[in-house]
């Protein structure tokens, strides 16, 4: 079915992509939650009534909406709420702990929050100046400056909604990512890169409304949203799976005869644990698996292929960085190119996209030359919220724009290290900062330095990832001790547990008398990685 039949609306917002379904078939399913199910209709009715109550909350056009709850039908709910009042959505990883909250809630100065009372009730006093909407019992009292049960807002009729004028200039949500150096940084996404960016996903992906897409990502990724918006766009109906046990995930897609799933490379992981089941019964369903968030070992990526392709399944390897959605795809024909003896092949462009591959002196890169990946095209973000520096360093003009639109053309720089073969597919050498990936999560190693030192036990520390095929990375500490302790590993760990979700805890931590330094003065992290990994 093409997306253009049954058409009314431009699709500039998030929210016209919802009116566009709920034009062509307002009684599809849209999202089923456990043993709940909801039609485009009910997603249409529940978010005007929460954006009417989001409204008489004081939330205005631009004013930043906090959603800190587990994957839910609230959750979606809640995007689309945000977006009818001309606010800005920011899913906040539901793994969190109050200080990593609090540091978003004051980052982009979130106004309202929408969340799990059971979250709500651990936050610090101030966190949420405005309004708390709560899923739940009441939570206690001081976290917020007025509490509203959430169940009573999606139940209210909707009608003192305005109709506030959203453009396809205007910011749509706020992504946070872990940055190179320091505390997350948030990806500021306007209406039309999240437009587009289901446009051209669905688009490759051939999504239509007889789709059942499983929700297996957060929210607050890039990837996971995607999910959400590509159904919304396709009409599709999404599946949220909550669960991380092993075994759950092929039990949903069974049980909902799945016929797409994005995930990371952990989650292939656990699926490949079924493959006694999967040769056995084989998912004739699923007509595409796509991964992201970094490569599938090589082991994993074989025996994938062997259970899913003879049953019909195609498999997308993609690419992608928050700044700015997806850049690149590979299409499953072509999926023999990623191999030990080609290397790590990350595709082509995705639709309505340019990718440059570019040397130090801005120029393009003849094919086999190594450079870094730019993007360029209407998933371009609008640049990191409140961080003009880092902006400026990673969005910026075009290179090989012409002279008159040099000033008018921005692109983001990856960081990332490619190259380009003579047939224009793109493989990927390496990233130029100290990035570690544990679990699907991207985080910096200072994030997790700052969680040691906060226990106020360490005097110093460096962190690293170390490879692990199953979880990406292995997060490593090494630490020097504050006042020469001794005994005090345990609760250092206990105090990590305690303030930071669970891909932010090390691994291991080992102690140091004093941490080596280079000539600078800086705690010299590459040498003691080295010494790590060699032994």
């Amino acid at each position: 079915m093409s997306m253009s039949q049954g058409k009314t609306y431009p699709e500039f917002t998030l929210h016209d992509l919802l009116r566009n379904t709920v034009e062509r078939d307002p009684e599809h399913l849209a999202v089923v939650d456990g043993s709940a199910e909801y039609t485009y209709a009910d997603l249409d009715r529940a978010s005007l009534s929460l954006s009417a109550a989001l409204q008489g909350a004081g939330v205005g056009k631009g004013d930043r909406v906090g959603v800190f709850m587990e994957k839910s039908w609230e959750a979606v709910v809640a995007m689309l709420a945000a977006s009818r009042a001309g606010a800005a959505y920011v899913n906040i990883n539901p793994l969190f702990k109050p200080p990593q909250v609090a540091y978003l809630a004051q980052d982009c100065d979130i106004r309202v929050m929408i969340g799990d009372s059971t979250r709500l009730t651990g936050l610090e006093p101030g966190t949420i100046p405005g309004t708390a909407f709560y899923k739940g019992e009441a939570p206690k009292d001081g976290i917020a400056g007025e509490l509203v049960d959430l169940a009573d807002a999606l139940a209210s009729s909707g009608e003192d909604a305005q109709e506030r004028r959203v453009s396809e200039v205007d910011l749509a949500t706020i992504l946070y990512t872990s940055g190179s150096t320091g505390m997350p940084k948030g990806v500021a996404t306007s209406q039309r890169n999240v437009v587009a960016g289901a446009q051209i996903v669905s688009t490759y992906l051939e999504n239509t409304p007889e789709d059942r897409i499983l929700s297996a990502l957060p929210l607050n990724f890039d990837a996971g949203m995607s999910q959400f918006t590509t159904a919304l766009r396709s009409g599709a109906t999404l599946y949220l799976l909550r669960s991380r046990l092993p075994g759950d995930l092929l039990k949903a897609l069974r049980r909902y005869e799945i016929t797409g799933i994005t995930g990371v490379p952990p989650l292939w992981s656990l699926l490949i644990r079924s493959s006694k089941s999967l040769r056995e019964t084989p998912l004739t369903h699923l007509r595409y698996l796509a991964n992201t968030g970094g490569r599938i070992p090589q082991a994993n990526l074989d025996e994938l292929r062997n259970l899913l392709e003879p049953a019909g399944t195609r498999i997308f390897l993609m690419y992608g960085l928050t700044e700015a959605f997806r850049s690149t795809y590979l299409d499953p024909a072509e999926i023999h190119r990623s191999s030990p003896e080609q290397g790590n092949c990350i595709g082509k462009a995705i639709p309505d996209t340019e990718i440059m591959v570019v040397n130090k002196q801005g120029e393009e890169c003849a094919p086999g030359e190594p450079g870094e990946l730019v993007h360029r095209g209407p998933t371009v973000a609008m640049g990191y919220w409140g961080n003009e520096v880092a902006t400026q360093k990673a969005y910026r003009r075009n290179p090989t724009a012409p002279p008159e639109l040099l000033d008018v053309e921005r692109v983001v720089y990856s960081g990332d290290t490619v190259t380009r073969d003579e047939e224009g597919y793109l493989y990927f050498i390496g990233r130029e900062d100290a990035m570690i990936k544990n679990q699907g999560y991207r985080l910096s190693p200072e994030e997790v330095e700052n969680l040691l030192l906060g226990s106020g036990l360490v005097h110093e520390a460096c962190s690293f990832g170390v490879e692990n095929p199953v979880v990406g990375q292995d997060v490593i500490a090494v630490i020097s001790l504050r006042d020469g302790r001794e005994g005090t590993l345990d609760s250092i760990r206990e105090y990590a547990i305690q303030n930071g979700p669970p891909y932010m805890i090390p691994k291991e931590i080992l102690v140091r008398d004093e941490l080596p330094k280079t000539g600078s003065g800086k705690i010299d992290r590459k040498g003691i990685s080295s010494a790590y990994t060699n032994g």
